[in-house]
């Protein structure tokens, strides 16, 4: 459907955006089908202009090398594209500066579809070339376009006449059309929050009367870039993001959620212009060699002749950038989308994400790779085998842009691109969008895979780690450390539970604000308590949420920390005044250093260090002597022996009047030597926590055996570089025994032999 209205003397058809507008294909074989078999692929707006294609996009250009949000003071370059198939006179362009922007100076010319200066850059003075820039209250740019076309001038903005004619075939050529640009740039001075719209109007005349294209770019949000979870867990997504897996080379079903361009089977010649296909393997007749010839070499094993790059899907791959090999025919292996990116910048891919929570982050991402670097053209339409048009696309967000992937490389490797999302106070649900965002022509065909929808989620360290020893009628405190990635998970609040499973509120909750350590907003929270006999046996935890009714909502709070189970003495403890403040370990030039503080010593006659290999059997390896300071004591054990992967640690705690005597918890302390790494706290009852080390980031799976060899738990993570504290949770079921973690990262493996009590 078309609105149709006039301005002035000229009839004007307003066409939306993603309208299907598109016409022919970037490589040579395409081209010679669409002319023999008159496919050309346009929506006809009016007869008189049936013969013009149009497209408008945008490149955020000060972030066009990694991808990235639309910041204040950024640049981006505005295009707006012709398409020229029919003898077309008076052609000029004029747009109106958007508000929140600011035009940048000498900037507009004519480009290329691949981006590269045809004509200008003009100057903004009146009348001293094609180009025109006029300041204001309603700033503005003109360019009149065209064998014969004239200077604009200042007074020329109400004016129809002014523009040349272009001929199909006059440069730049595209093949037997004229493809071009009129690009110009804009510095962003909205705020963080505003939205900013694009819009522009081609003129021109084809048949004797003049009409005009008008352009209206449904927005794009102005947000801070925070960068990717470093700590997440998939959210409520039903999309088909990962495509699945099959034997056969194409899928039979199409993307869910619909979309702008229509499903066909790979093969020689397609996917073409519009369309995409579902894929374990991008050959035209499956084939799994990626070394043979390209293009100008005939090689039909690849689309179009000899174009396109023969490759598998992206899921699981143990190198994320190579990707995983293509499958021969009748093998299982993962689809993955494949597209052939049209002029319009259309969606490729759409889906509405319902129950998720308020005042959340959400990381939206994709892993994208170019298919083509074979399929350029010049000016003159003669091939130039190089990557041409590189894939351009934007995230949107209930239809308004808020992320561009900047230009997509061909070399070789996947690359994931995407941003967060924060909904909003009472947002439990919103569309999410990925359209190409580059100009039609040689080039701009690309794959997609493993795209997500994940939430940030904190990490809580409960303070002690697992069971909490206490006398009846003896304050003790529980405390817990919440570190986010966000500064949104303000609210918390400590529960209870006899059994591990059940859990109810100790009160309503309360809230704190974080402070900044080590670039994560962290705040300890911690309840003292003096327990009864009864109490013995209870578990305590923290829950933490984005906004109160968050706490209530088990699918949109956190409480991912160890869970403390309280044991309650009847006896006299004189022992429990001490209290060990904190106690860790580090490495230091290949041996361990412990430390300690503590206070209320009054009781204690020594501390004995104990040293384990397996986090199960401890010997003894030094005794430390009591300070009996006033306040609190400080002490530092360096173990003399150098340290060869994983060493635990705990404390002897022996009272100097009786042979009681109570332990620390335990601290572990590795050496990898720079590799992969795991260490837990053995044995465990509930769950499984682990400090995890990875040299690079990567996905990392870990299983939970039992002695026969079954896998009992499975948890699959995509970490980071470095340090991250994980957990196997909901393991109440399991029998008590003897089970072995097995993790999986990049090709390596670590086992752990772990004991499960009561």
């Amino acid at each position: 459907m078309k609105n149709i209205y006039k301005d002035g003397t000229n009839t004007i058809f307003c066409v939306p955006q993603q309208s299907k507008i598109y016409f022919g294909k970037r490589s040579f074989f395409s081209f010679i089908i669409t002319f023999l078999f008159s496919s050309v692929f346009f929506f006809p707006y009016s007869s008189k202009a049936q013969k013009l294609t149009f497209s408008y996009s945008y490149q955020n250009v000060t972030r066009n090398s990694t991808g990235g949000t639309l910041e204040n003071g950024d640049i981006i370059e505005v295009h707006a594209l012709l398409r020229v198939n029919k003898t077309t006179n008076s052609i000029y362009y004029i747009d109106s500066i958007p508000t929140g922007t600011q035009y940048v100076s000498n900037s507009l010319k004519i480009v290329t579809n691949e981006g590269l200066t045809f004509r200008g850059p003009y100057t903004d003075a009146s009348g001293d070339d094609l180009g025109l820039y006029v300041s204001g209250a309603t700033p503005r740019i003109r360019v009149n376009i065209g064998t014969g076309a004239s200077n604009p001038t200042s007074g020329s903005f109400g004016t129809t006449s002014g523009g040349g004619t272009v001929n199909p075939g006059d440069k730049p050529k595209f093949y037997s059309t004229t493809l071009f640009m009129v690009a110009y740039r804009l510095q962003i001075t909205a705020s963080f929050g505003d939205t900013i719209h694009l819009t522009g109007n081609y003129y021109f005349d084809t048949s004797g009367t003049k009409i005009s294209y008008r352009f209206d770019y449904a927005g794009i949000k102005i947000i801070k870039n925070s960068g990717l979870c470093s700590n997440f867990s998939s959210a409520s997504f039903t999309a088909d993001s990962s495509f699945g897996t099959g034997t056969v080379q194409n899928r039979v079903l199409g993307v869910a959620g619909g979309n702008d361009y229509t499903k066909i089977n790979i093969g020689a010649n397609a996917p073409g212009d519009g369309y995409y296909s579902i894929v374990n393997n991008t050959s035209a007749d499956g084939t799994t060699d990626n070394s043979g010839p390209y293009k100008p070499t005939t090689n039909n094993h690849r689309v179009f002749g000899g174009f396109w790059d023969i490759i598998g899907d992206h899921t699981g791959a143990t190198n994320t950038a190579a990707g995983n090999a293509p499958v021969a025919p009748g093998t299982n292996g993962g689809y993955m989308l494949v597209v052939n990116a049209a002029f319009p910048t259309g969606e490729a891919f759409h889906q509405t994400i319902s129950n998720v929570c308020p005042n959340t982050n959400y990381e939206f991402s994709a892993w994208i790779r170019n298919l083509c670097g074979y399929c350029g053209i010049d000016s003159n339409s003669s091939a130039t085998y190089t990557p041409g048009v590189l894939p351009n696309l934007s995230f949107a967000v209930n239809g308004v842009d808020y992320y561009t992937t900047g230009d997509i490389q061909h070399d070789n490797n996947w690359q994931k691109r995407g941003f967060m999302y924060t909904t909003g106070p009472t947002e439990t649900s919103f569309s999410i969008s990925i359209k190409n965002n580059a100009a039609g022509g040689g080039g701009d065909d690309w794959v997609m895979d493993d795209i997500k929808l994940a939430t940030c989620y904190p990490n809580l360290v409960m303070n002690p780690s697992d069971t909490a020893t206490a006398c009846a009628g003896w304050p003790i405190t529980l405390s817990d450390t919440v570190k986010s990635y966000f500064n949104n998970y303000v609210n918390y609040r400590w529960e209870t539970s006899t059994d591990g499973i059940t859990w109810n509120a100790v009160n309503a909750g309360s809230s704190k604000v974080p402070v900044v350590e080590n670039g994560l907003y962290v705040y300890h929270v911690d309840t003292v308590l003096v327990p009864v006999k009864a109490d013995s046996a209870t578990y305590y935890r923290v829950k933490v949420g984005t906004t109160t009714d968050n706490l209530d909502n088990p699918d949109c709070s956190v409480y991912n920390s160890q869970k403390i189970f309280l044991k309650v003495y009847s006896t006299t403890c004189p022992l429990l005044d001490v209290s060990l403040l904190n106690f860790n370990g580090a490495l230091i030039n290949d041996k361990a250093v412990l430390r300690w503080t503590s206070e209320n010593e009054n009781n204690l006659l020594a501390y004995e260090v104990e040293k384990s290999l397996d986090g199960i059997h401890f010997t003894k390896v030094g005794k430390v002597p009591v300070l009996n300071d006033r306040g609190s004591s400080a002490y530092t054990f360096n173990d003399p022996q150098n340290l060869v992967n994983t060493t635990f640690y705990r404390l002897k705690l022996l009272n100097k009047n009786t042979s009681e005597y109570k332990y620390s918890k335990i601290a572990s302390v590795y050496n990898t030597g720079g590799s992969f790494a795991i260490t837990t706290v053995n044995p465990f009852k509930n769950s499984i926590k682990m400090n995890v080390f990875v040299p690079s980031e990567g996905i990392i799976e870990f299983n939970l055996c039992d002695i026969f060899g079954n896998v009992v738990k499975k948890k699959t993570l995509e970490l980071y570089k470095g340090n991250s504290q994980q957990t196997l949770d909901d393991l109440y079921n399991l029998p008590t025994g003897i089970y072995i973690l097995r993790a999986q990262f990049n090709g390596n493996v670590v086992q752990n032999k772990l004991i499960k009590t009561y």
